[in-house]
């Protein structure tokens, strides 16, 4: 086995295969090995789409056609007698010329007898634990071109590093749809709470009043025509309130924290393309009455927003080329600095025994190195609903 440093037996959880969404307990080692380590030194893939912000690539070199000589056959014929001369000139001295020394023989190092991971295998192991849309999600981000938000402020009005509103090839509304969302259990569950218990509450109704007050004049309102069809005007407008679902990886890991295995497994695709979410409930035709005091909201939008970013340093699981590996929090925070480390789980040198650590860091740090990587905006289709009695808003 490869020379290690700081070898400790450690224990973790390690996805089963794609067959079972549950976790099985593991024993293993968290070390170091010499000179080997995620890796992030493949080429990114092709551009799926040009920066808008990138200056046009320059044009060009003309060529320069070769001087024709005027020497007639004559100069030729030198010409060709000197190529001969230097080709015999140059023939005579390889053989006069004594073998190269032979090289010292080489041991092999520890990385040679362990398989490379590099960062962008990271989707081809979430296709094969039955995660096709995070791997989806996540080759846009590698194929996007740099692109990221410097605040919070920042993301959540979708500027850029550079000032600009997200482009259009930033903003995702076409690949999750609430009905892929819907068919999760929990997120189902979640949606149903919003809609029985969390529409009419005094925040919900003070939200639809600021919301709803500069249209008071109107007979009416149809909320995101009046938002020219700006998907985030529209969010910041007329969203009235929101229903988390939590879904990350931080619960899950505090689950296994509590010993309540029975409650959550192997991270799904619910969990690998949004993580922790929420779902918005926002106008989608109101009423006004009363001379303008009163409005009545008949029909609402739910949707999801989820911005796909790596600002912050979380922790998102061990990794190898087809299984993930969570290592407990508890672990992590004992001072030995387990988080840096790869979990060995048998012989080194065979596939899948090596997992390496994947921080939000380490998706920052491959945007930093190759100018490519892009944080970009989720936002689900809108799901339409009649609500079976409408909420009346004072607008006194």
């Amino acid at each position: 086995m490869p020379t290690t440093a700081g070898r400790d037996s450690i224990e973790f959880l390690k996805s089963k295969n794609n067959l079972f969404r549950n976790w099985q307990e593991c024993q293993g080692h968290a070390c170091e090995i010499e000179g080997v380590a995620l890796s992030m030194s493949r080429s990114p893939p092709p551009l799926a789409h040009p920066s808008p912000h990138a200056p046009p690539p320059p044009p060009k070199p003309k060529k320069v056609p070769a001087p024709k000589h005027s020497g007639g056959p004559l100069w030729d014929l030198l010409l060709l007698a000197g190529k001969v001369s230097d080709k015999k000139r140059a023939f005579n001295e390889w053989l006069e010329t004594p073998p190269p020394p032979k090289p010292a023989p080489t041991l092999p190092s520890p990385a040679s007898h362990v398989p490379p991971f590099d960062i962008q295998d990271v989707p081809k192991a979430m296709d094969k634990l039955s995660m096709p849309m995070s791997a989806k999600l996540q080759r846009r981000w590698f194929a996007g071109y740099e692109n990221h938000s410097r605040t919070e402020d920042d993301l959540r009005n979708e500027i850029d590093q550079n000032g600009n509103r997200y482009a259009p090839a930033m903003v995702d509304d076409t690949t999750i749809t609430m009905k892929w969302v819907l068919g999760w259990r929990r997120a189902k569950e979640a949606f149903d709470e919003l809609i029985r218990e969390k529409l009419r509450t005094e925040k919900a109704i003070g939200n639809l009043k600021k919301a709803l007050l500069p249209y008071r004049h109107h007979s009416s309102v149809m909320a995101f025509s009046e938002s020219n069809r700006d998907f985030l005007k529209f969010h910041q407008q007329f969203q009235f309130q929101l229903m988390p679902v939590n879904s990350g990886f931080r619960q899950r890991m505090s689950s296994y924290l509590d010993r309540s295995l029975n409650a959550g497994g192997v991270p799904d695709d619910l969990t690998g393309a949004l993580g922790s979410f929420n779902f918005y409930a926002a106008v989608q035709l109101a009423h006004f009455y009363k001379q303008g005091t009163e409005a009545l909201v008949t029909h609402i939008y739910v949707y999801v927003r989820d911005p796909y970013e790596f600002t912050d340093d979380q922790y998102l699981g061990h990794w190898s080329p087809s299984h993930v590996a969570v290592v407990p929090a508890h672990h992590l925070a004992g001072g030995k600095g387990w988080l840096q480390y790869p979990v060995v789980h048998g012989d080194v040198r065979q596939k899948d025994s090596v997992l390496y650590p994947v921080t939000n860091k380490d998706y920052r740090d491959w945007r930093a190195r190759h100018k490519q990587g892009g944080d970009f905006i989720i936002y689900s289709d809108r799901f339409p609903m009649k609500l079976d009695s409408p909420i009346t808003v004072s607008l006194l």
